[in-house]
């Protein structure tokens, strides 16, 4: 008997049935900022008075994912962040108001819960479906993913693509909000309302949160990126622990990329009395694995160590000296984020007027890619137009005003303050590391201009 010849069809349908059932769709609301308030305005001889204007609502949409069978929910912050009511929409139509329980700003994510109550206490029988979670370091270049989410409101919008690289860093001018980690690029068409949503590998397991795009249409063109799902690990950790923030795995040393065709990762400097310095690691170590796993690069380097327990040990193989292999035992530490200490000059009578300066720290000098183990004063940004244009520029380092050594931006408000206050022209040195170079500036500063 004749048979037809069956062609094979490609479909995803085994990933996308479980997992569209654990993606949620958020609609948020809070108070806009409005300073167009009432009052009495006069023009000419004429007056007349304007009433208050009624408060204004903004409203936005949203993702999100459950990722455990009592219906918590991983989201973006930047999708909740100005709410003041939270609403969350299942796939199966279960509709829930629901409050923050950890934010996590750093890497844009943040844990939810549904408020329960008399009245929708039915609605949590029989628990929620959830997806399981699976590892960015995991994915490579060329790995076929699904993106769910709220697309323009759409809900449950499922779009394919693949990875298309792993461990970008942006420009936070590119993104919606500051995200300090590595994230995953992905060509799956990701849109307004899909932030907070799945990023699904072909296991289906969640691989990351999607959570921007970058685009010169204002619609996607394919160049979407998630943060990596090892970054859920410490916002569960918080959940559990009951703390509204996050505690963030520390190994306390800074890191580099090796050229091609090196694998590992590169230490630059280890901070002092760190995890990584009483673990025996030294500068110029490469660190080629961690347990059992070999290290490929920084990038991947960095999410694994976000699955790590603060307070646990973990075993480093490092390369010294191009050849010998060492074990080293660190305990891992707890990241300490210090507020940065930053000063704004407009004084025109200031000779670093326009400069935006800044007390070098761990976190400071790697935004702007100076050594770690660097202190004391930078230069962080030059107005354009402004006295120190043309003199001072980006990553200079403040050495010493006059004869005094300049060491935080209390030494340097100490050292500049007499010639700011100066009644008559003063001459003032300023001495400043460029790179290698040491340059010192002899500044005129002329009395301050009268005021009509």
């Amino acid at each position: 008997l004749p048979c037809e010849r069956m062609e094979p069809t490609l479909s995803y349908r085994h990933v996308v049935q479980p997992s569209y059932q654990a993606v949620v769709s958020i609609y948020t609301s809070g108070k806009a900022k409005d300073d167009r308030r009432g009052g009495k305005f006069n023009f000419g001889p004429f007056s007349f008075e304007m009433p208050d204007r009624a408060p204004q609502k903004r409203q936005a949409l949203g993702s999100g994912v459950i990722v455990r069978d009592d219906g918590l929910v991983i989201t973006n912050n930047h999708v909740i962040a100005m709410a003041d009511e939270i609403k969350v929409v299942l796939a199966d139509g279960r509709t829930f108001d629901a409050h923050v329980v950890v934010k996590d700003p750093d890497c844009d994510l943040a844990a939810l819960r549904f408020t329960k109550t008399d009245k929708n206490a039915k609605l949590f029988e029989g628990g929620f479906p959830k997806l399981p979670l699976g590892r960015g370091d995991e994915c490579e270049v060329g790995d076929v993913v699904l993106a769910i989410g709220n697309n323009l409101g759409l809900q449950g919008t499922v779009t394919q693509g693949i990875i298309s690289a792993v461990g970008r860093f942006m420009d936070n001018k590119s993104l919606t909000s500051k995200i300090s980690v590595p994230l995953i690029q992905t060509s799956a068409s990701i849109n307004p309302g899909s932030s907070g949503g799945a990023l699904v590998n072909m296991k289906g397991n969640l691989v990351g949160i999607n959570t921007a795009i970058v685009t010169t249409s204002g619609g996607n063109i394919g160049l979407a990126f998630a943060v990596p799902a090892n970054y859920i690990i410490p916002v569960l950790d918080a959940v559990d622990q009951g703390r509204k923030t996050v505690r963030r795995p520390y190994i306390g040393c800074t890191l580099g990329k090796l050229p091609y065709p090196d694998k590992g990762v590169l230490v630059h400097n280890v901070m002092k009395n760190g995890p990584a310095a009483k673990a025996g690691v030294v500068a110029k170590d490469v660190i080629v694995a961690l347990g059992d796993r070999a290290i490929s690069d920084s990038d991947r380097f960095l999410m694994m160590i976000s699955l790590q327990k603060i307070g646990e040990n973990v075993r480093l193989k490092v390369r010294r000296g191009g050849t010998k292999d060492v074990e080293c035992t660190l305990r891992v530490g707890e990241w300490k984020k210090n507020k940065e200490k930053i000063l704004v000059i407009k004084d025109e009578r200031n000779p670093l007027e326009g400069t935006t300066l800044g007390e070098m720290s761990p976190t400071l000098n790697s935004r702007l890619g100076l050594d770690a183990a660097m202190s004391g004063v930078v230069v962080i940004k030059v107005s354009p137009g402004s006295t120190a244009e043309g003199l001072f520029q980006p990553k200079d380092n403040i050495l010493q005003v006059d004869d005094k050594k300049i060491s935080s931006i209390a030494d340097l408000v100490k050292a500049i303050e007499p010639v700011v206050k100066s009644t008559t022209p003063t001459v003032v040195n300023i001495r400043v590391a460029r790179g290698e170079v040491v340059i010192e500036f002899r500044l005129s500063v002329g009395p301050p201009r009268s005021k009509l």
